[in-house]
């Protein structure tokens, strides 16, 4: 009689924990980022030369004869394209780069909630994330620029990190986090199953660390995302539901050893 009262309490929880909606996170499984730039509003970004995936080493791009993904002209507004790398894919290591992950897990129910679940980076001095690194949706390619100044410059490995106030695409490249653009007035929107993400780019602190021309916050071009994303159930929900089960389970067996002893 006991382990009926305990059976169906345990079988109420159950179904009040699979009829109630569960509270899921979300995580991105693919999508593209679309800059356009304005060349010429600083030395550090004076010409666009080439453009790089995320299979070509550091010193495939640094090789001034390599014509990267495709060619560009001077003073040109340029657009590129660019893969986001998905949550849970491993990136590549070595050949002189400093490839990131997606880590971003975000509640998908409406749009103001993503930056609200966003895991914070700090904000240094032209870095992003040097000291506390949050969560971040990366980037794939690279990008290369010539200008006034001996050889090439050289972005890329991005990642998009929130400080708590602001958007901010960090660049791997000779300087671990360094912030290469701020994303202006941001807007953020869910649809389905998509997640996009627009605003300006602004210049960052870290391209001024290289090139005095820049100011900081100046506008030389947009940035867009269209990322999927799939939801997955938070481990408290799973906790419950394995915790019911369990319970069941140990009260069976607990009535079982008492059936038997009462036999002999």
């Amino acid at each position: 009689m006991r382990f009926t009262r305990f059976a169906t309490l345990f079988l109420l929880l159950a179904c009040l924990i699979t009829d109630v909606p569960q509270v899921s996170a979300a995580v991105i499984t693919g999508g593209t980022a679309t800059w356009t730039m304005e060349e010429g509003k600083a030395n550090s970004i004076s010409e666009f030369d080439a453009y790089f995936n995320e299979l070509t080493s550091r010193s495939a791009v640094l090789a001034d004869a390599a014509p990267g993904n495709a060619p560009f002209t001077e003073a040109a507004v340029v657009t590129l394209s660019d893969p986001i790398r998905p949550f849970g894919v491993v990136p590549l290591t070595g050949d002189g780069r400093t490839r990131q992950a997606t880590t971003l897990d975000f509640d998908p129910t409406n749009a103001a909630s993503v930056l609200a679940s966003w895991t914070t980076s700090n904000d240094g001095l032209g870095f992003t994330g040097g000291t506390i690194l949050g969560e971040q949706i990366a980037l794939t390619n690279m990008q290369r620029y010539t200008g006034p100044f001996t050889g090439s410059l050289v972005y890329g490995d991005f990642a998009l990190r929130y400080t708590g106030s602001k958007l901010i695409l960090t660049s791997n490249i000779d300087f671990l986090n360094a912030e290469f653009a701020e994303i202006g007035s941001p807007v953020i929107n869910i649809s389905g199953n998509t997640l996009t993400l627009s605003g300006n780019l602004l210049m960052g602190e870290g391209l001024q660390l290289l090139d005095g021309s820049v100011i900081p916050g100046t506008n030389f071009g947009t940035f867009s995302m269209t990322a999927s994303f799939a939801a997955v159930p938070e481990p408290s929900t799973i906790g419950l539901a394995m915790a019911g089960g369990i319970g069941i389970l140990v009260v069976a067996r607990r009535r079982r050893r008492q059936q038997l002893a009462s036999t002999f």
